[in-house]
C-alpha cells in the first residue's frame, strides 16, 4: 500500500467528486482513478460508488475512511517534524547541567524558548564527571561542564566559580584557612562529584596546610547541615544557596580557589538545535572567560 494511493482516497473521500480531487493532487482524473483502482484491488472491495451525477463512499470506504485520514496527517506531521528539526525549531534538547549554573542555565533555556517555543527541553542534574560520560555516549546534547574539556571537544566558557567555605557559627573569629587547622573537615565522596573533589583536595594540597580530621558528606547541603550542627566545617562552590542562621561563610578567591564552567560537547555532534542554544548562550556569558580559559587561568 503507498501512501499516495492513501492520500488519494481521503481527499476523494472528503470532497466527493474525482475531478475536485484530481486537481487538489494535481494529477489526471485518469491517474486518481487508477490509484483508487490500486486500493480496492488490496483491500478486496470497492471504496466508492460512483454515476453520472454523484460519488459517494461505500460501506467499505466509510468504514477505512477515518483510519486512512488519521495516517494520512500523521504522514503530513512528520514532514513537519523533520523541517523543524532541520530548521532548530523543533526536537528536544538534552542538557546536563551541576550547581554552578543554577542561574544562567534557566535565563538561557527561557530565552532561546522564547524564539523557539516548540523545542523540549530535558535538563539532568549531573557533575562534570557524570555529564561528560553521557556525553560520550551520546546521552546528552550539551553539558555545563567544569573546564578544561577533553582533547578535541568544542566549549565555550560561560562562568567562574569559586570555593566558599561553609563554618560553624561558632567559628565567626576565622579569617583564612590556617585556623581551621585542626578542626574536623566534612568533604564530598569523589563518587558523587569527582571533578569537584579532586579540585578540592588539590586546593588544599596547594595550601600546604594539613587536615587530618576528615569525613565525607553525600552533597552539599548535608556539608552545609553538618557545619550548622557545628559538627565540621566544609567547602562548597560558589552557588551553592547558604540560608542557614547556624552558619558563617569565608569567601576563598585566590586562583587556585576558582574554576571556569564551560558549555560543552563532543566533537562532531553539530546540528541546528545545538548550534541555535550554543548562540543563546554565548550571548549570555561573560566574553573574558574566553581568554581565561584559553590561558589556562
Amino acid at each position: 500500500m503507498e501512501l499516495r494511493d492513501l492520500k488519494a482516497f481521503v481527499t476523494l473521500g472528503e470532497v466527493l467528486h474525482f475531478g475536485q480531487a484530481a486537481a487538489r493532487q494535481h494529477i489526471t482524473q485518469s491517474a486518481l482513478s487508477k490509484q483508487i483502482r490500486r486500493l480496492e484491488a488490496e483491500f478486496g472491495g470497492e471504496l466508492f460508488e460512483r454515476n453520472a451525477s454523484s460519488t459517494r463512499l461505500t460501506l467499505l470506504g466509510r468504514a477505512l475512511y477515518e483510519e486512512a485520514s488519521a495516517l494520512v496527517a500523521q504522514s503530513e506531521q512528520l514532514g513537519r517534524t523533520a523541517r523543524d528539526v532541520l530548521a532548530g525549531n523543533g526536537g528536544t534538547l538534552r542538557i546536563g547541567f551541576g550547581v554552578a549554573t543554577k542561574l544562567l542555565v534557566p535565563a538561557a533555556i527561557a530565552r532561546f524558548r522564547a524564539e523557539r517555543p516548540e523545542v523540549g527541553i530535558e535538563l539532568n542534574d549531573l557533575s562534570t564527571h557524570h555529564q561528560l560520560l553521557a556525553l560520550a555516549e551520546g546521552k546528552l546534547d550539551l553539558g555545563f561542564c567544569r573546564l578544561p574539556a577533553p582533547k578535541g571537544w568544542h566549549f565555550l566558557p560561560v562562568v567562574r566559580a569559586h570555593f566558599i567555605a561553609v563554618l560553624p557559627a561558632s567559628y565567626a573569629g576565622v579569617k583564612g584557612l590556617g585556623d581551621l587547622v585542626g578542626k574536623p573537615l566534612a568533604i564530598l565522596r569523589r563518587d558523587k562529584a569527582p571533578s569537584f573533589h579532586d579540585q578540592f583536595v588539590h586546593y588544599l594540597a596547594q595550601s600546604g596546610l594539613r587536615f587530618r580530621d576528615i569525613q565525607y558528606v553525600n552533597d552539599f547541603a548535608a556539608g552545609i547541615a553538618t557545619a550548622a550542627a557545628g559538627i565540621a566545617w566544609t567547602l562548597v562552590p560558589s552557588s551553592t544557596t547558604i540560608e542557614h542562621p547556624n552558619v558563617v561563610t569565608l569567601p576563598l578567591t585566590e586562583p587556585e580557589a576558582s574554576w571556569i564552567i564551560g558549555l560543552t560537547r563532543p566533537p562532531h555532534s553539530n546540528n541546528p538545535l545545538i548550534d541555535a542554544f550554543w548562540q543563546t548562550v554565548a550571548e549570555l556569558g561573560d566574553p573574558e572567560l574566553s581568554e581565561d580559559a584559553a590561558q589556562g587561568r
